[in-house]
């Protein structure tokens, strides 16, 4: 309860003129951009720095208050509606604290608006591709909230492809630093958990952010239809021919004579549907690739391409596109946005029915959506000063979600669930999915003060859960169960009620990853897992049993010339999928296809009571509760045994090269560094040392008309810093071009990988030479990754090893060292305050501690 003593707390904490609470100035923080009724708060507070949130969460804490973060409140599904509680208002968070192009990351407040970040910049020759319709008004803090989109996630993906790390206060006023600008710390994906929670399981007042080098060209085209279905089938044929465009944006009829009525932006009155489709690149072959798609467009029947002939042309098209939720004010007082996802080749079915909903309930529609992946924002037009057409809009929306959930997509993209889509959740989630993600919320916010009554369903009164129910997402086709599943879900409830540990196993490779075990174990495998449950090469999804080898994965893509783009290093013929997740392994290629917490669209795994939970789903783009696929990843067999996998596929390269050259240390890794934020496109650059100098490896991979260029453009970038080209070579696309070096880190008895930022990877090595010189090294500079391997290594040599990488703003972890070692020396060196955070979460998730107990950083 807010009480007058709780006020002049607050009025302490932040300055009496940062303090609201007059009923006009409640009134002005009761609503969002949704059409959820307004609910007003009981007070309003400006904290300005990191410290006064903390206070003020403190505060609230102590006195049982509930609160809600919020910044400008674009948000489109009720997620910042106060129940009575305290507002928090981050808008005088508003700074950008750091920009590091060399490194490719920023730090910024988390109000700072998108808009603002991407001028920022822009004069540095990076953007930051997240790039959401409200960017002038939405702040980064609420993209992260959101887990945001927009036209460019295409090629990009969403917001949370592009969050390093935050700054963050807990329910309690604690403060912690949750990942940063070197990739993937060890234990919980927290960062992706995160990102997409709407502010329910923490407030966020820094966030590190991945910039981009821009490319050196782009062209825009609009394609012009006269049905629906012809603008969808382009779309998929465009992606089947293995172009990735920046851009598939699609308007409908009603919508293109919204946005004409405003003001002409040159589509055409009279056509059903555009596309607005951009590609981007280097200039060599970028025309070829426009020409493929405008054949493509023409072959699925379109009316005409044109192509924007200057900027000014490219901005108008842009303008109308950008500015289309706006232009509805020309056909209607009022509208409710829906966000549904489906698979693409059920884009005009779901549009049809969209229709036939709009009909039924009388309410207007015009659909703009991002047609790439698959994102419907259906807009249903109504009066507000008509109660009745407010509750059939409601009605109409709620019918929606159901179509997209029943055509196998999520009620939810990118606007997230919040207030108006949460009982929608029971379309998708089984209730022990729905009470697992609570159980997430609760371990990082007990008391449930953060943005309570938002995301997850409340259960009945009297009930504590929601009651258990058949999983609904990702349903196998025919509702088969996997093969070795039933088994192990038995073993697993037969090890809990005996209260016994038990470890996950697949071919054995990697069984002594992470740290000892703190009690005997009995390993359970998932070798019986091998199924290929349902592949869709036109929707570019698979999803396989958890025991499948990824090389049996990759044969079976192959056979629609399509792959899974991951060459983990360490791995072998028979080694898993289910490792991949569980290790999060990921090479030097992820600078161009991105890690497993990139791919990956969904699973399912069995929890500690022997019970199936689902994460995820089929499609793209997917904001429906917390993302517990990121927290499966890389979580070691910590919390679950994951039985499938579902995952996002590409089409293979047609062609994949490397060029090399030789130099000093320096100017290998400065060469190295200039190739990564140079606006060529590289799969990987490493650097690794030859015969007594130094080597720098590139490989470009795609289109034919298109790798060679990019090749000899390297090689002049490799003559100006000084080296010495050694030559050009094609590579196998599975293997890689790296495996043997790889594969002779691995054998020595110390395996270490560590990840700093771009800018210190050589500090990193030639300090880390001088405390314990390894006998094997492979410098991944796209990703500021080492792999070292080393004959052996004291506890004192890690002590001073971790310390230098967390002076280098990274983290490290042995992947491999003897047993004995393990003993005495935690793999992932001394401890960081995030852990604690994945501690609850095991604690809440495993509470009898079935699960490789003592593996995780901490030993927990």
């Amino acid at each position: 309860m807010i009480t007058e003593s709780f006020i002049r707390t607050m009025e302490e904490i932040v300055g009496k003129e940062y303090v609201k609470h007059s009923h006009a100035d409640r009134e002005l923080y009761s609503y969002d951009a949704s059409v959820v009724p307004a609910d007003m708060p009981g007070l309003v507070v400006f904290p300005a720095t990191t410290e006064e949130v903390s206070s003020v969460l403190r505060e609230a804490h102590r006195a049982g208050v509930p609160s809600v973060s919020r910044g400008f409140a674009t948000n489109l599904s009720g997620g910042t509606i106060s129940h009575s509680g305290l507002v928090v208002a981050l808008a005088r968070f508003d700074k950008i604290l750091e920009i590091h192009p060399e490194s490719r990351y920023a730090v910024v407040q988390t109000g700072v608006t998108n808009l603002e970040l991407q001028e920022a910049v822009a004069p540095l020759g990076m953007f930051y591709a997240p790039d959401p319709a409200s960017q002038k008004v939405s702040t980064i803090g609420g993209n992260v909230g959101e887990n945001s989109g927009g036209p460019r996630c295409l090629k990009y993906g969403v917001t949370s492809n592009h969050i390093l790390g935050m700054k963050m206060v807990m329910t309690d006023g604690d403060v912690v630093d949750v990942a940063g600008p070197a990739l993937d710390p060890p234990g919980y994906d927290l960062r992706g958990l995160v990102v997409g929670s709407e502010g329910c399981l923490g407030v966020a007042t820094e966030i590190t952010v991945r910039i981009t080098p821009k490319t050196e060209s782009v062209i825009t085209m609009l394609a012009i239809y006269d049905a629906i279905p012809h603008a969808a089938r382009s779309v998929s044929e465009i992606i089947r021919a293995g172009i990735v465009p920046l851009t598939l944006e699609m308007m409908d009829n009603t919508i293109i004579k919204a946005v004409e009525m405003g003001g002409s932006c040159g589509y055409p009155v009279d056509a059903a549907a555009v596309l607005i489709i951009e590609v981007e690149g280097m200039s060599t072959g970028l025309k070829e690739q426009a020409a493929k798609i405008e054949e493509i467009c023409m072959a699925t029947q379109c009316r005409e391409v044109r192509v924007a002939k200057n900027q000014a042309e490219r901005d108008l098209l842009w303008k109308g596109r950008r500015g289309a939720f706006g232009a509805i004010c020309n056909l209607s007082p009022n509208y409710l946005v829906n966000d549904g996802c489906v698979l693409r080749s059920r884009l005009p079915e779901a549009l049809e029915r969209v229709q036939q909903i709009s009909e039924k309930y009388g309410c207007p529609v015009g659909n703009v959506f991002h047609a790439g992946d698959g994102n419907l924002h259906p807009l249903l037009m109504f009066d507000s000063r008509k109660p009745e057409e407010l509750e059939l809009v409601h009605k109409a929306g709620w019918d929606i979600m159901e179509v997209c959930a029943e055509l196998g997509g999520t009620i939810s993209g990118e606007h997230g669930v919040g207030h108006e889509k949460q009982e929608a959740m029971h379309m998708i989630f089984s209730g022990n999915d729905l009470n697992t993600q609570q159980e997430v919320k609760l371990a990082l916010d007990p008391a449930n003060l953060l943005n309570p009554g938002k995301i997850i369903p409340v259960p009945k009164q009297g009930q504590k859960r929601l009651p258990p129910s058949e999983p609904t997402i990702l349903k196998r086709p025919g509702g088969a169960t996997a093969a070795g599943v039933a088994e192990a879900m038995e073993q697993i409830k037969q090890a809990r009620a005996a209260k016994k540990a038990v470890r996950f196993t697949g071919v054995g490779t990697f069984n002594g990853v992470g740290n000892l075990t703190t009690a005997p174990v009995q390993e359970i495998d998932s070798l019986k897992m091998t199924e290929i449950i349902e592949y869709d090469s036109d929707n570019q999804f698979i999803t396989v049993g958890a025991g499948l080898a990824l090389s049996a994965l990759q044969e079976k893509l192959g056979e629609k010339n399509q792959w899974l783009p991951l060459r983990p290093p360490y791995f072998q013929t028979g080694s898993t999928i289910g490792s991949v997740v569980a290790m999060a392994a990921v090479g030097p290629e992820r600078l161009a296809y991105g890690a497993p917490r990139d791919l990956l669209l969904g699973l399912q795994y069995i929890d500690s009571a022997g019970a199936m939970v689902s994460a995820g789903g089929k499609v793209m783009k997917n904001v429906a509760g917390y993302d517990m696929t990121r927290l499966m990843n890389g979580s070691l067999g910590t919390l679950g045994l994951i039985t499938e996998t579902t995952w996002k596929v590409s089409t293979r390269p047609e062609a994949c090269q490397m060029t090399t050259a030789t130099g000093s240390l320096a100017q290998c890794c400065a060469t190295a560094a200039k190739i990564v934020n140079s606006n060529l496109l590289p799969v990987f650059v490493v650097v690794v040392p030859e015969g007594g100098a130094w080597k720098v490896m590139t490989g470009f991979e795609g289109l034919q008309i298109v790798v060679p260029s990019q090749v000899q453009r390297c090689v002049e970038l490799m003559k100006q810093g000084g080296l010495t080209p050694a030559g050009t070579s094609d590579y196998p696309l599975l293997e890689g071009a790296l495996a043997d070096r790889f594969a002779a880190v691995w054998q020595a008895p110390f395996v270490m990988q560590a990840d700093t930022v771009i800018a210190r990877v050589q500090e990193w090595y030639e300090e880390v030479a001088k405390i314990a010189r390894p006998e094997q090294i492979v410098i991944d500079v796209a990703g500021a990754r080492i792999h070292a391997g080393f004959a052996s290594l004291s506890a004192d040599q890690w002590v001073k090893i971790d310390r230098l990488v967390t002076r280098c703003q990274g983290h490290g972890m042995l992947l491999k060292a003897p047993e004995s070692f393990k003993q005495t020396a935690d793999v992932f060196g001394s401890g960081r305050k995030e852990w604690k955070l994945s501690h609850s979460i095991k604690k809440a998730l495993d509470p009898d501690k079935i699960f490789a107990p003592g593996v995780l950083p901490g030993r927990v």
